[in-house]
């Protein structure tokens, strides 16, 4: 089975005739664990500043608070970890998020059989993540009545090279 693109918990394989779309969800897990870290690093930060009297915090309460803030979202990330760790690990076969481009079918199935949609009335298109403010790209498939996404990514240029693979693989 042929790693084609994985990105953010999102994989597409190539497995002879079919297209395996994995979603491992461990996108909000990692996006959660980034933004815990990066708002106990701030506390931490603000918190030495106010040690060593560069910041002018008042008095003592907001100390001990960035440092107890600092400690809870750390704890929190650290508790996300071992389940971000479990997903990402888990053997692809094994993976309940994943979608089938039966290309000689001519279909979309999910992994238990069961079609989405015929590959013909499908079309695989870019479009901004409003989630990360417009900072990430999502490919999805879009087909009427549906759609599902299937890539994240940072780049623009790698968001398309995946539509215009996909669009090839859906006969388009």
């Amino acid at each position: 089975m042929a790693l084609r693109y994985a990105e953010c918990g999102f994989e597409i394989r190539e497995d002879g005739d079919q297209v395996l779309l994995v979603n491992r969800r461990t996108w909000w897990l990692g996006y959660g664990m980034g933004m815990l870290a990066l708002a106990a690093a701030l506390f931490v930060v603000i918190g030495v500043l106010g040690l060593l009297g560069a910041a002018d915090l008042r008095s003592d309460v907001p100390l001990i608070a960035l440092f107890a803030g600092a400690a809870a979202a750390g704890l929190l990330s650290a508790a996300m970890l071992p389940v971000y760790r479990r997903r990402r690990g888990r053997p692809v076969a094994e993976v309940e998020d994943t979608a089938v481009i039966d290309r000689p079918a001519g279909v979309l199935r999910g992994r238990s059989g069961d079609v989405l949609s015929r590959l013909d009335s499908m079309a695989a298109a870019v479009r901004i993540d409003w989630m990360t403010r417009g900072w990430m790209r999502v490919v999805v498939l879009t087909w009427p009545g549906g759609r599902r996404t299937v890539y994240r990514t940072g780049s623009r240029q790698r968001a398309r090279q995946v539509a215009d693979s996909l669009n090839e693989d859906l006969g388009h």
